[in-house]
């Protein structure tokens, strides 16, 4: 199992929250999406071959939800969106009703493309 972070997910969505949610914490949030766990999510972009996975995540310093792009199949998973529970625009509310989220999902999904396509990602095991 594998957990693909690409370099502007990295930077746009891991570093303000990295000092809440380590890298540990992400990976075995990764590791139980690839295991079933979580929530299906539907988003308007359609990647075929891929589903989205929303964990909810806890530190000793909060809460928060995590949302994977799963390769199915393939044991690997993408990290989309980590926002803490409290955020004001998507943190509580992390459903395609909601504009906000559905926004910065379509977002994150066409730089994650991006960066895919550019090799600008790490591979991490879990």
């Amino acid at each position: 199992m594998k957990l693909i972070i690409t370099s502007s997910i990295k930077k746009v969505e891991f570093e303000p929250v990295k000092g809440i949610f380590d890298l540990d914490i992400i990976k075995t949030a990764a590791k139980k999406s690839l295991q079933g766990l979580g929530d299906t999510i539907k988003s308007s972009t359609k990647i075929l071959g891929t589903c989205l996975k929303k964990v909810y995540l806890t530190s000793s310093s909060g809460s928060g939800r995590v949302i994977f792009l799963l390769k199915l199949n393939s044991g690997k998973s993408v990290l989309v969106m980590i926002r803490l529970k409290n955020d004001k625009k998507v943190g509580a509310n992390m459903t395609v009703r909601n504009p906000n989220f559905t926004k910065i999902l379509d977002k994150n999904l066409d730089i994650i493309l991006d960066d895919l396509q550019k090799g600008k990602y790490e591979e991490l095991d879990l």
